[in-house]
């Protein structure tokens, strides 16, 4: 879905530290730790809003520097502050960094069923997160159905790149499979969620099939939207166009409500000569008057223009990728490279992978050598199932974590 679903909250409490312990579930243990530090960062990464809903997954820490400062170049101890963490959080990030990807995704579609009070968000982020790893795009659409009907608001949508979310722009709801009788319940959440937003797009590309009770509902909803004073643009209206192109035939009159989905997909394509040809064609056919034209359903005109990509300026950011496993001492050699000035170190991380338990704790002691030179690293586009880990470990109490939206 291609916007941002992750409220803002009030900055986050302090938690209590526990002890070293590891996720249910998993079978990693943790690095030997060095002597104990002199003061411990704060902890306090995920905040809970004052209403009881649902969290920020921003994971950013307040002061993440404070404990480092005191510290001098002298190396961190890794601490288990996950006393905030659910469970299920817990479990499903340790069997994620190693490797166990089916019994975490079990674990977090198991919790999805259960009473997860304000770890909410948090457990169904990570589970889009890791359906979209896997390539379960039927899973995730599933999921992202089940969260708009729980939550009634805009769930995600299946990102187009791996590297990128849907974090801007209007919300978008998917439509997928055979378009029937069966596909009310999805049909009906399309209506209230483009009831609740003045702008909703609505993806038609994973439509595979159509017929009249789906063609219907569709196109009834759509005029009721419009009636209401919301507006609906769809994405990958040629995928429906050409779905319907067979069944439209002049001359033959069929299934009339796929030709008024038909006419309704030209229209949002823009198309207004073919429009207004097959508007005559359902006349003559069916004896009935065809819907109008009306340029202010076309999409391009409903969706606002992308700005053209900031090319980006002086040296490349520096980025962690791939999978980062076995704690090797140049996994994190970027960071400690000296010709970074010092300030915020932008690290990118839309395309790490993975990381394991150990090579999280490596990097929390990276962080201490990198803060000690005046920089402060910042790791951006963080998947959500690696966020819950640096949240696990404690590197989210040492840096400041902005984690991937979908």
């Amino acid at each position: 879905m291609a916007f941002s679903f992750f409220k803002k909250s009030p900055a986050p409490q302090v938690e209590t530290r526990k002890p070293v312990q590891p996720a249910r579930g998993g079978t990693a243990s943790r690095p030997p730790q060095s002597a104990p530090p002199q003061s411990a960062p704060p902890s306090g990464p995920l905040s809970v809003s004052p209403s009881g809903g649902l969290i920020s997954l921003d994971f950013i820490s307040r002061d993440p520097l404070e404990g480092a400062r005191r510290m001098g170049k002298g190396e961190l101890e890794v601490q288990d502050v996950s006393s905030g963490l659910h469970p299920v959080v817990e479990e499903a990030a340790m069997l994620f960094a190693n490797g166990e990807d089916e019994a975490a995704l079990n674990a977090l579609e198991r919790a999805t069923f259960d009473d997860l009070g304000s770890s909410a968000e948090q457990v169904w982020a990570m589970l889009f997160d890791l359906c979209h790893a896997l390539g379960r795009c039927d899973a995730f659409e599933a999921h992202a159905l089940a969260y708009a009907e729980r939550f009634e608001r805009s769930a995600p949508t299946w990102p187009a790149s791996p590297s990128r979310g849907a974090a801007n722009g209007p919300p978008t709801l998917t439509l997928s499979g055979k378009l029937c009788e069966a596909s009310r319940a999805m049909i009906d959440q399309f209506d209230r969620l483009a009831c609740k937003t003045p702008l909703l797009r609505l993806d038609t590309a994973r439509v595979q099939d159509v017929d009249e009770d789906g063609a219907k509902m569709l196109t009834e909803a759509l005029v009721k939207i419009r009636r209401s004073g919301h507006r609906v643009a769809m994405i990958n209206a040629a995928h429906l166009r050409d779905l319907l192109a067979p069944r439209v035939v002049p001359g033959t009159a069929a299934q009339p409500e796929q030709w008024l989905l038909y006419l309704e997909a030209l229209q949002q394509l823009g198309d207004e000569a073919a429009f207004e040809e097959f508007a005559i064609q359902y006349a003559v056919t069916f004896e009935q008057s065809p819907p109008s034209w009306d340029a202010r359903w076309v999409s391009a005109t409903l969706l606002p223009s992308t700005p053209e990509p900031v090319k980006p300026v002086g040296k490349p950011a520096v980025a962690l990728q791939g999978e980062i496993t076995g704690a090797r001492q140049d996994a994190f050699a970027v960071l400690t490279a000296g010709d970074h000035p010092p300030g915020v170190l932008k690290v990118e991380c839309c395309d790490l992978k993975r990381m394991d338990f150990i090579s999280a704790g490596l990097l929390f002691n990276v962080i201490t050598a990198v803060q000690a030179t005046g920089r402060q690293p910042r790791f951006v586009e963080v998947r959500p199932m690696i966020a819950a880990l640096f949240v696990l470990i404690g590197v989210a109490a040492v840096a400041e974590i902005q984690q991937r939206h979908f």
